[in-house]
């Protein structure tokens, strides 16, 4: 193939490699083409961290909105860049709709400056409620030639497919399967991190009060661990919730699950990892074999602590055999439990009930399941003061009852292209955040939040700092 070809690791914070980039590396190394990784946010996090700049960039990026110096963040860029040739490419993944506009300016840069072939993937190349071979933003960039093409689905075939034909390739590149992608097991020079002890790391993100053999003193939300997957999509249809339309479900074979995990426990010796799943336990019986699996690993190799999101379900299609297997096998759960109006609850399909978000809160709690951070939504189009009031007896709950929630996460609701919610609300694409209903408005979702944040914080179980609101609380 000729020229070279470089990953940009753009900025997405916190300062940690993407496994995704590790992921597309790997591609390229088992087709035999050389690649090389470009960490440009670490180079950001280096240059403004702890500087008057950062929090306007952490919070905005490079949006026009706030007073962000620009012309600083190209020089460092072009910096960066300066072994790029026009006859090479560039790999380009956009991880969320927030890392856009790194990616604009960062095209815009190329294109003006090097002028060599560019090419994008990853979830942020689709806005919020966009199917599959939807992306109105990959259509702009194309159409004002910032890009040659994008990948979106499967780039374990379709970008092994582009570097077997030299990337002779342009448009959009898409492929739709209901096989799961041939990903992970990666080499062990690939997951150990070669600056590792460069990096830029908030304090803010650091719980050293966490009494667990896994995480005490560590980074609570940025650990830079392998990544492995067992599923995709989401059975569930929650109206706030575009996973459904941009992926099917799909649940990998689990004996390939337990594979993986004993390929980076016996190269690398990692003792934690991620699940990036929507919904682990879509399947309650595919649930319960990785759950066995898991236990009967252990037993062979020690201990394995893993953490992914999980769904609440009704209390009659779960087990307490679930739970202790939770509990046997280390697992860190994240639980999605939205909202603790039965009303609301109904309102966004959801199949559980406030009692059965009881029954996990006492199963996590009798079972000593460690919650790494559970997710509670506010402002919901339907919810009223009503409804938002009756969060003082889940504060009640965690406050005097023993359990074992280590944080929680409060979220705005924001409103998907497609939704059913579009019914409800009057809403500006411009400006998405800011959608209005005759139940609620911007200042009063955001005064909610605070709100539930004020108590979880007081109680000691709050996971992101108070000036972050859309930041966190959307994608």
């Amino acid at each position: 193939m000729s020229g070279k070809n470089w990953l940009l690791h753009t900025p997405r914070f916190p300062d940690n490699l993407s496994w995704s980039i590790l992921e597309l590396k790997n591609l390229f190394d088992k087709q035999g083409e050389h690649c090389e990784i470009i960490d440009i946010n670490h180079k950001i996090y280096k240059k403004f961290f702890n500087t008057q700049h950062w929090e306007n960039i952490d919070n905005f990026g490079v949006m026009i909105r706030s007073p962000i110096p620009v012309f600083k963040i190209i020089r460092l860029i072009l910096r960066e860049l300066r072994c790029v040739k026009n006859n090479h490419r560039v790999l380009i993944n956009v991880f969320s709709t927030e890392s856009r506009s790194w990616c604009e300016l960062i095209c815009s840069i190329i294109k003006m400056h090097i002028g060599c072939k560019i090419y994008i993937g990853g979830n942020g190349v689709y806005s919020p409620g966009e199917g599959e071979y939807e992306s109105e933003w990959a259509n702009y960039l194309l159409n004002l030639k910032l890009v040659d093409a994008v990948f979106l689905n499967q780039a374990d075939v379709t970008l092994k497919q582009a570097i077997q034909n030299d990337f002779n390739v342009s448009g959009k590149i898409y492929r739709h399967s209901a096989e799961f992608p041939s990903l992970g097991f990666l080499p062990k020079h690939l997951v150990e991190d070669p600056i590792k002890d460069q990096r830029v790391y908030d304090s803010t993100y650091i719980r050293e009060d966490i009494d667990h053999p896994a995480m005490q003193g560590e980074l609570l939300d940025i650990e830079w661990a392998p990544k492995i997957h067992f599923s995709l999509g989401c059975v569930k249809q929650c109206t706030f919730c575009d996973i459904p339309i941009l992926q099917n479900w799909i649940t990998r074979p689990v004996d390939d699950v337990i594979n993986e995990f004993r390929h980076y426990v016996t190269t690398t010796g990692r003792r934690y990892y991620f699940l990036g799943d929507s919904t682990i336990n879509g399947s309650t019986s595919a649930w319960m074999r990785l759950l066995q699996g898991m236990y009967k690993l252990q037993q062979e190799l020690g201990p394995i602590y893993w953490n992914s999101q999980i769904a609440v379900k009704p209390a009659n299609r779960t087990s307490e055999e679930e739970f202790e297997l939770m509990n046997k096998t280390n697992f860190h759960a994240s639980p999605g439990m939205d909202h603790v109006s039965d009303k609301v609850l109904h309102h966004m399909r959801k199949k559980y009930t406030w009692e059965d978000v009881l029954y996990y809160i006492d199963m996590y709690a009798k079972h000593n399941v460690w919650i790494r951070d559970c997710l509670w939504l506010v402002g919901y189009p339907t919810e009223t003061e009503d409804d938002f009031a009756e969060y003082t007896k889940l504060i009640d709950r965690l406050d005097n009852k023993k359990h074992t929630f280590v944080s929680n996460i409060v979220n705005v609701t924001y409103i998907n292209r497609n939704s059913p919610l579009l019914e409800l609300v009057d809403i500006d694409w411009n400006d998405p955040n800011r959608w209005t209903c005759d139940n609620s408005t911007p200042e009063v979702r955001l005064q909610r939040k605070r709100i539930l944040d004020d108590e979880f914080a007081r109680i000691g179980k709050l996971k992101y700092k108070h000036k972050d609101t859309y930041k966190r609380a959307l994608r």
